[in-house]
């Protein structure tokens, strides 16, 4: 937490809790007890759209001490349906609710997991909770035996998959999920399942549908007096939220420098005649970064995705709740669906869906699960012990999350992509999510229920790429969706194979030295939002030291784990632009930093995976 942040504490003989908050949304202190002192509830985050049942609560006789506060909305309402309550809730939230005479605990969380809840049962009984994994290893209770398998994940899709940490004896509460302590044990219960069910309707229907569940998104977390502020790329999804808007909202551009980006979320802001800030980044500003983002991403994330730290002060002078436009596209643009592509020089044209089946369908999600590396070996990294045991490790956990969804899914691509949006907490790049929590209120357009049930419903073929969604941000703002994407630098709206006849037109050209349409001032710079981060490593001193002393550290990366020798290898091959092992060296240095400080205490080698 930051020294503006407001915490809130509270314990008796079974209980002790924390709540470290903002002051922003429900300033009100914690935890909020009903009428005689049975219950009590601590939350944090937020539930949109329930002034009419709070309305029916008053006129059944519950009696409320504030005027809008959250939590003692979800008390009430709990107090009135008990757990089926919590279907009832649409927002971002995790709250627990405690009663006092039977000490029995609930713990709950938001459909999307969209605030990371990490728990562990101790020997003694004890349970042990907190939004931080880092919080939670603080205690003596807890074994810090390393997770092996989860490890391989790491390196193989950048994340953990499912509900595994770095431990294990540590989960993540998977979404929707209540858990109840009682009397020494522990019970976990879904009050709500994801299930697709497609409905067949006309592209037009899905059109209004998708700009309707969006402008109420926006419309519910646009309400009260506050400053809203909004990340802006050039790209597609950011913009939707400020053609949705009605409010105004001061916007925001990281860059190198004023690059095409840059310019074009300039000219997005512009017709809402919004404000609009260039956060500019200086050399070292992800070397800066490092042990800020491996902490607050718990070490399960590769830390580059954490791009707007360091900016929060410029941030907070201009607005109280910040948005940005992550993950709409993991839900209705297609981007994380495996595609095939023919390719004229390394750009892709003429996409289709890559074909697959049930049977093929664990061994295409190890291969092509966005963000994975299988293809660039994994096993590189291991040691000789741990090396034979990885494919089966990878196979059985994919197999294990492809069993839960049975009932859930009947569309493989559904299969496929529900690592994705069923563990979206999981996502490899929601660390630029979650890096803005610790500092301002952050909202995001995706964490409704209505979107939820939307894209649940919407055919695979309707969300498999950008039509429909371009064509519902025509509808929301025709003007702000002609300006050009800055991927593309062309119109959203032109034909698709317009653009891709301009595109690999522009990329010819473009090979051509004396006819090159951008030139930057740095060679780690990108006409784009992030750097060059292959370069960067190779041309930032401080960055490079920091990688250096990770590698050479055993305190970081265990010999009796990882290969250090070939790790060696592959920095020195990657400093020599022989190879790019920019995932791979990133996520070395987080896992690396990570461990340094939260390690086991007592390493055993060569534990059983």
């Amino acid at each position: 937490f930051t020294e503006s942040d407001c915490i809130n504490k509270w314990s008796d003989d079974f209980l002790a809790i924390s709540r470290v908050h903002h002051g922003v949304i429900n300033p009100e202190p914690q935890p909020i007890f009903n009428k005689d002192k049975s219950l009590f509830i601590t939350m944090i985050g937020e539930i949109f759209d329930y002034e009419e049942r709070k309305l029916k609560l008053i006129h059944s006789g519950h009696k409320f001490k504030y005027k809008d506060n959250d939590a003692e909305y979800c008390l009430h309402l709990y107090e009135e349906m008990g757990k089926d309550a919590f279907k009832k809730l649409n927002g971002s939230f995790c709250f627990i609710i405690y009663n006092l005479t039977t000490h029995e605990f609930l713990l709950v969380n938001d459909r999307f997991a969209s605030i990371s809840l990490f728990y562990n049962l101790t020997n003694k009984g004890a349970l042990l909770f907190g939004s931080q994994l880092s919080a939670i290893i603080q205690s003596f209770e807890v074994p810090r035996e390393l997770n092996i398998a989860a490890i391989f994940e790491f390196f193989t899709f950048q994340r953990c998959l499912g509900t595994k940490t770095f431990y294990k004896d540590i989960n993540v509460l998977p979404p929707a999920t209540a858990l109840r302590y009682w009397k020494g044990s522990i019970s976990l219960s879904s009050y709500w399942e994801r299930r697709y069910k497609e409905e067949k309707h006309s592209e037009k229907y899905y059109v209004n549908k998708l700009a309707g569940a969006i402008k109420k998104s926006v419309e519910r977390r646009t309400q009260g007096n506050y400053r809203f502020g909004l990340l802006l790329s050039g790209g597609l999804d950011s913009r939707t939220v400020l053609a949705a808007s009605e409010k105004k909202m001061v916007c925001f551009t990281f860059g190198d420098f004023e690059n095409r980006e840059v310019k074009i979320a300039r000219r997005i802001a512009e017709a809402k005649s919004c404000k609009h800030i260039f956060l500019k980044r200086d050399l070292d500003h992800y070397a800066n970064l490092v042990d800020k983002a491996v902490e607050i991403g718990n070490g399960m994330y590769s830390f580059a995705h954490a791009h707007s730290i360091g900016f929060f002060d410029q941030i907070e002078n201009e607005c109280d709740i910040l948005f940005h436009g992550f993950a709409p596209e993991l839900f209705f643009r297609g981007t994380n669906l495996p595609h095939r592509s023919l390719k004229f020089f390394s750009k892709s044209f003429f996409t289709i869906l890559d074909k697959l089946s049930n049977e093929s369908l664990p061994y295409k999600i190890i291969e092509k699960l966005k963000y994975s590396l299988y293809r660039k070996i994994p096993q590189q990294l291991f040691s000789k012990f741990y090396l034979p045991a990885l494919d089966n490790v990878l196979l059985n956990s994919v197999n294990n999350i492809l069993m839960e969804m049975e009932n859930n899914c009947t569309n493989v691509y559904d299969k496929f992509i529900w690592f994705d949006t069923r563990y979206h907490s999981r996502y490899p790049s929601f660390l630029f999510e979650r890096s803005i929590m610790p500092f301002i209120v952050e909202r995001s357009i995706v964490f409704d229920n209505d979107v939820l049930d939307l894209h649940l419903k919407m055919p695979v073929d309707m969300r498999s790429n950008n039509k429909i969604w371009k064509k519902a941000l025509a509808k929301l703002d025709p003007k702000i969706a002609t300006i050009p994407d800055a991927n593309t630098g062309y119109s959203p709206l032109i034909p698709e194979f317009l653009e891709w006849g301009l595109t690999l037109s522009r990329r010819i050209i473009n090979k051509l030295p004396f006819l090159k349409f951008y030139k930057v001032p740095h060679p780690t710079y990108t006409q784009g939002s992030w750097p060059n981060f292959a370069e960067l490593i190779r041309h930032n001193k401080k960055l490079k030291k920091i990688m250096e002393n990770t590698i050479e550290d055993p305190g970081c990366l265990d010999p009796s784990i990882f290969n250090i020798t070939r790790i060696k290898e592959m920095f020195e091959e990657h400093l020599n632009d022989k190879t790019d092992y920019t995932e791979f060296l990133f996520l070395l240095l987080t896992f690396g930093r990570w461990h340094k400080k939260y390690g086991p205490i007592n390493l055993s080698k060569n534990q059983k995976i």
